[in-house]
């Protein structure tokens, strides 16, 4: 195989599974009537813990009272909380609630949902082979991402 064909197959796959999840995952935000927006702020609490609400506005390229604005609607529905942070009382961290946890958990869930039919149609040592190489793939993935 070549790299030709290798990058299509990869690319592939991560456009399939990027318009499945992103489906499961907007429609999951719809039902709740949250914006995308303010689930990636939840989706990033839930992965990054603890963030300025400066970083969660960088994040989204949000102005500074546009990430302003967001963290205090998620506060307001209870999906999120400030607090100071512990070494600079001047600087403000949102953190997840229970509540948020868990609609981040079913957030989850319902992005993951089209994985289990998928799974059901390989057999054992299919998946046990697109397991080893998406551990590679995800391996050699994560030393380009700290370099």
């Amino acid at each position: 195989m070549n790299d030709f064909e290798a990058t299509k197959a990869i690319l592939d796959w991560s456009a399939i599974f990027m318009r499945l999840s992103m489906n499961d995952f907007l429609r999951f935000s719809r039902s709740t009537g949250l914006s995308w927006m303010q689930m990636a702020v939840l989706m990033h609490l839930h992965y990054k813990g603890p963030t300025e609400v400066m970083a969660c506005g960088e994040l989204l390229q949000l102005s500074p009272a546009g990430a302003s604005q967001m963290i205090e609607r998620l506060v307001q529905q209870g999906l999120a909380q400030r607090s100071e942070a512990p070494d600079d009382r001047r600087v403000r961290l949102v953190h997840l609630t229970d509540a948020g946890r868990q609609l981040v958990d079913e957030s989850i869930e319902a992005q993951q949902r089209w994985l289990k039919p998928l799974l059901a149609t390989l057999t054992e040592e299919q998946r046990a082979a697109a397991t080893e190489t998406l551990r590679l793939l995800t391996a050699q993935a994560t030393r380009l991402e700290t370099t």
